[in-house]
């Protein structure tokens, strides 16, 4: 799993939720190639500590800005190092960009977005580069967090769903004691949607939530080619010599 390294450094580092913190990076060289929904391995310049994989939270910029966003792992050594010592002018070592969590370039229909907690990230960076185009497809995001608290984006996401006809937002709350009780996102698929089929569908978040909607969009008639996951994981994985993908795994259907 070659890939190439990167030097960047922080220009901003800010909680967006309780537990996840969002880092924006500039390169300080050439900048990391990517296209939207691809990830990149996270690690500091002296190589002294195991490098994470997180996708890219946003669409290729002109000046190679790159979004990430960590989830606070108890014990995990990169989560902490991110979210307790590095700060803004410090530098990191960005190395890749792999996967292939990517929409097909020959189609044009309407393309289904379903992400949970940290998995909004990859969802963002599709949903900004497939509606700025000179002919946007139609996109759905349905977004699963535990509580008000837990949102990432939400006046944005309404904001675009409010100005938009291309792009609708759904947002489920499923653990918010002061909030209605919502169905989660699985289970909301065959109300919301009776076919999938011609659809492009995308999953990320934790492994149960992928497995139960990529189960559901194929039952809906969405082609098991067309259905990409990302399974984004919680706990710390044990470290190997293996390439570093242990804080996020890519599976494809």
């Amino acid at each position: 799993m070659a890939g190439n390294h990167y030097p960047y450094r922080v220009l901003s580092s800010r909680l967006v939720t309780p537990v996840i913190r969002a880092l924006e990076l500039a390169p300080e060289q050439a900048a990391l190639p990517y296209r939207a929904g691809q990830y990149v391995l996270l690690g500091d310049p002296g190589q002294r500590l195991p490098p994470r994989s997180y996708s890219v939270a946003n669409a290729p910029r002109a000046d190679g800005v790159v979004d990430l966003l960590v989830t606070l792992v108890p014990g995990g050594v990169i989560t902490g190092w991110v979210h307790e010592r590095l700060r803004p002018g410090h530098r990191v070592r960005l190395t890749g960009p792999y996967g292939t969590f990517l929409p097909d370039a020959d189609q044009a229909g309407p393309v289904l977005l379903l992400a949970a907690g940290s998995g909004i990230a990859p969802a963002r960076a599709l949903a900004e580069a497939l509606l700025d185009t000179p002919q946007p497809r139609p996109v759905t995001l349905f977004f699963s967090a535990r509580g008000r608290a837990d949102t990432i984006d939400d006046t944005r996401w309404r904001d675009w769903a409010n100005s938009r006809k291309d792009f609708h937002y759904l947002l489920t709350l499923t653990r918010d004691p002061g909030a209605p009780k919502h169905p989660r996102i699985p289970d909301l698929l065959p109300v919301e949607f009776g076919d999938l089929k011609g659809w492009e569908v995308f999953v990320s978040g934790p492994p149960a939530f992928v497995t139960g909607c990529a189960a559901v969009a194929e039952t809906l008639g969405a082609e098991r080619a067309a259905i990409r996951t990302e399974e984004f994981f919680t706990e710390p994985q044990p470290w190997t010599r293996l390439p570093p993908v242990a804080a996020k795994q890519e599976t494809p259907r």
